[in-house]
């Protein structure tokens, strides 16, 4: 079994948090990538909605953000050259190929599928938190954005494959490089978005497996939905707040299980307007229509500070409503910050938006704070846990794909379930094939003990004067004449039988066998192998 040790399974590759809470909607905990030769540094978000690598450009500084002299660091563009960077300077990288200006590639309704992004291959390279190791994948597709609704640059976590209309080439996801390259143990993530108000609580985010320390477990597995998989939705069928100033509040209006998509690449909460009314009312938030953001007051902030109320999010498969699961959030969770561009300084807000339809409805990195996902793309399922908030230890799990390869050269990796019903295989063949060799060593030891016993009664006859073989004859042995036998008598003397391989139809006479198969209660050994499984 060594092709099962701890050596033979890859290890999940855990990415480096920057330590750093960036964003124009809230503060969020940001991950370190490079792009390019020579690398370019940015802080960016993972996304479940993409397969791609974004990264802001300086032409997304230009125009009302001309002015914004640290415009490149607040979209999370870090210092490049020994200068202030605007954001990924392009003709600065040698690994560079430009692919040309295409629409962004997302699977969500939320985003404004009109913009557009300027893409390429190049060198992308991530940085792990286990001894600092770095990860350098080439020619990965890199897309560069200027508008100011993806305000900072994403880590695509999907697994579908870039293609442009120019090439019938297709370019593999970031994920599906790196299981190949790095042999991570599977198409797989762990997420929970850390928050600035957590105790600075830091984001985490792990590639093929998951941390256990970071969320309580539960029994509810969720079925991937949508195109190329990447919708992770799930069905609501209650949003109950808690002690509001309105008490105990429903605030999804619907009696039937409503269908929400769990999406990190946005910040708020997308709702029904009706939902969004009755948190209004129960919050005290104050409707913004310029920026369509809810906002809160101090006095409103100051009350809920005090009363601590929370939501409870009541949520479960799509396919099956029955077993449900509870994510809470408390207040803090909802007390977020907005920034350039959406106002030129920070102003407090709740995270919620009004839907447009019924396809927009989604549970952004708001809801992240509290709740960490596990997606498996291989087995296209994901669960969902309510997050803890910590930072000193890790509990990393790999998680092993559903299936195998048989080829040589690559390390045969399995799903924990697939390991276990092996070895629970394994010690039945054992315990079976123990078992059968108990039974015919038993049985061995019957048949020797029968034929000693047989031996030792028929050697007995011979030997007693009032039982000799003979008795039969009408005369002598020696009036016989010479050349002459018997049909009776044994060919040759007796004592030259050897005692462990008598014949029964040779020495014993009819009354002698009968008795002993009566006495026998050995089966038939050809018979009983047939009966063995």
């Amino acid at each position: 079994m060594g092709w099962l040790s701890s050596r033979s399974i890859p290890a999940p590759y855990v990415v480096s948090p920057t330590w750093r809470w960036d964003g124009d909607a809230g503060t969020w905990s940001t991950f370190l990538i490079e792009v390019g030769t020579p690398p370019q540094a940015f802080r960016v978000l993972p996304s479940t909605s993409s397969s791609e690598v974004w990264v802001p450009i300086p032409q997304g500084c230009e125009g009302i953000l001309s002015g914004v002299s640290n415009c490149g660091d607040l979209r999370g563009v870090n210092t490049f050259d020994n200068g202030a960077s605007r954001g990924f300077e392009t003709n600065e990288s040698s690994t560079w190929s430009t692919t040309g200006i295409y629409q962004l590639t997302v699977d969500d309704p939320v985003f404004n599928s009109t913009d557009t992004a300027l893409y390429g291959r190049d060198t992308v390279t991530l940085s792990t938190t286990t001894g600092g190791n770095r990860s350098e994948i080439d020619s990965q597709t890199v897309a560069g954005i200027s508008s100011a609704n993806y305000w900072l640059g994403s880590l695509g976590l999907g697994i579908s494959a870039a293609n442009f209309s120019t090439s019938s080439d297709s370019n593999p996801s970031l994920l599906s490089s790196l299981k190949d390259s790095l042999r991570i143990p599977s198409l797989s993530f762990g997420y929970t978005a850390g928050a600035y108000y957590a105790n600075e609580a830091v984001g985490s985010l792990v590639l093929g497996g998951y941390d256990a320390s970071r969320f309580t477990a539960s029994n509810v597995s969720f079925s991937l939905e949508g195109t190329h998989n990447l919708s992770l939705q799930v069905a609501m069928s209650s949003m109950l707040g808690m002690n509001t100033f309105s008490g105990t509040r429903a605030l999804l209006e619907s009696t039937d299980p409503t269908i929400f998509t769990i999406d990190s690449s946005v910040a708020d909460l997308w709702l029904p307007q009706a939902s969004c009314d009755l948190f209004a009312d129960a919050f005290g938030l104050i409707y913004d229509s310029t920026t369509d953001l809810y906002l809160i007051n101090d006095t409103s902030h100051s009350q809920l500070t005090t009363q601590d109320p929370s939501v409870t999010f009541t949520i479960s498969d799509t396919t099956n409503t029955t077993s449900t699961l509870n994510v809470v959030m408390p207040y803090s969770a909802f007390d977020l910050n907005a920034s350039i561009p959406l106002y030129n300084t920070s102003t407090r807000y709740f995270p919620i938006r009004a839907s447009a339809n019924a396809f927009q409805y989604v549970l952004g990195r708001a809801f992240l704070q509290e709740a960490y996902i596990f997606v498996d793309w291989e087995t296209k399922s994901f669960t969902v846990g309510q997050a803890i908030h910590q930072n000193a230890t890790t509990e990393i799990v790999p998680v092993l794909p559903p299936t195998t390869k048989s080829d040589s050269s690559n390390t045969p990796r399995l799903s924990p379930g697939a390991i276990a019903g092996i070895a629970v295989s394994c010690a039945a063949m054992v315990i079976g094939a123990l078992t059968i060799l108990l039974l015919l060593y038993r049985r061995r030891q019957r048949k020797i003990r029968h034929a000693n016993s047989q031996n030792d009664e028929k050697q007995a006859d011979l030997d007693s004067p009032t039982t000799q073989l003979v008795e039969p004859m009408s005369s002598t042995i020696h009036e016989l004449q010479e050349g002459q036998m018997k049909h009776e008598l044994a060919a040759r003397p007796i004592v030259e039988l050897p005692g462990d391989t008598v014949k029964r139809h040779e020495l014993e006479s009819m009354e002698g066998k009968l008795e002993a198969d009566k006495d026998s209660s050995t089966p038939n050994k050809k018979g009983s192998i047939h009966e063995l499984p």
